[in-house]
């Protein structure tokens, strides 16, 4: 049977089309959407030693994954208890955030809040990697986390305007803004202070305002949110040690095959040192330029860290007293830090 002109005409573009469609679709194939997409979220912002270490870690991955992961890395936004709740909840996939802010979900993480619990970063860090890392993994596993890291905020010291700290008087004649915490908290009104809990984002805006007369935090966080600009004096007290935690959300994180959950987990030990050295190698050069920006820089002498340290011990009784699973962890600081 025959064809006409006409049908034969479109037989041949039909077949002419479906000859060159692969010519011009294969460009966009060429680069494959990636199997695997992490929205990471950090308060820390751009220009810290936090932000160089997550950046560095998203390029990692993605590298090693040869395209099959892609990070979403966000930098300096939100509030930390928000994320912790976004990502227990999968809405973010991975966070870096401060311990206080996983005790708000996870009450026992407390224990690293704890007024004058570690005397040094060496004893800090020797009580974490070998006793508190496995339990508290299994504990942020259990309300649905993967630890990958634990790295620093540093040691806390109080920031005011006009008033060095060195008593309780001191404290009493100041509203301290305080992080969102009931152990931070109780730690300002063991020392006789007023505590306000106010939202890292809201701070600059209460310490402009007169609504509060100064913070605690560490150097490095005082700059980053430029907080220091809205203080005259800086003392340092050392009065908590404040880790920080690289957590994923655990139900995406065992979803993962194998091959890329190993390229998320590699390198744990190596990432925890280079966290913490890149923020105790600047916390002395930041002490400096807060001496530039023509602020009083203080050191409380030992005798006073220790009567502050023995007027919030009542704080560790209540953290003992009150909190499911924190006496546990609180005895394995106590039982191992000094050997």
């Amino acid at each position: 049977m025959g064809i006409n002109r006409r049908t034969a005409i479109k037989l041949t573009a039909a077949l002419f089309a479906a000859l060159m469609l692969p010519l011009f679709t294969a460009p966009a194939h060429a680069q494959a959407d990636p199997e695997f997409v992490i929205t990471f979220q950090t308060v820390a912002p751009e220009r810290t030693p936090w932000a160089r270490q997550l950046t560095r870690l998203k390029e990692d991955w993605e590298a090693k994954s040869k395209g099959r992961i892609k990070v979403k890395l966000f930098l300096g936004r939100g509030n930390e208890i928000a994320l912790v709740r976004k990502c227990k909840s999968g809405e973010l996939t991975a966070i870096g955030v401060s311990t206080a802010a996983m005790a708000e979900e996870i009450p026992a993480m407390g224990v690293f809040e704890l007024p004058y619990i570690f005397k040094s970063v060496e004893q800090a860090d020797k009580v974490i990697d070998n006793h508190l890392f496995k339990p508290t993994s299994e504990l942020l596993a259990k309300n649905g986390f993967q630890i990958f890291i634990y790295s620093e905020n540093g040691y806390r010291n109080f920031a005011t305007k006009g008033k060095e700290i060195h008593t309780v008087k001191d404290l009493a004649a100041l509203k301290m803004r305080s992080q969102e915490n009931w152990i931070h908290e109780e730690t300002y009104r063991a020392l006789g202070g007023n505590p306000v809990r106010i939202s890292a984002g809201e701070v600059l805006t209460s310490l402009s305002t007169g609504q509060v007369q100064g913070f605690d935090n560490t150097p490095l966080f005082a700059f980053a949110t430029s907080w220091f600009s809205q203080i005259d004096t800086w003392t340092v007290s050392d009065h908590i040690y404040q880790p920080a935690v690289v957590v994923f959300n655990k139900k995406w994180f065992d979803g993962l095959p194998k091959d890329i959950q190993d390229i998320l987990m590699a390198n744990q030990a190596e990432e925890t040192r280079l966290g913490r050295e890149a923020i105790r190698l600047l916390t002395p050069k930041l002490l400096e330029a807060l001496k530039g920006k023509k602020i009083n820089v203080v050191q409380m002498t030992q005798a006073e860290k220790d009567e502050f340290a023995k007027l919030t011990k009542p704080v560790h009784a209540m953290f003992r007293k009150n909190v499911k699973g924190g006496a546990a962890l609180l005895d394995l600081i106590e039982k191992n830090k000094d050997k």
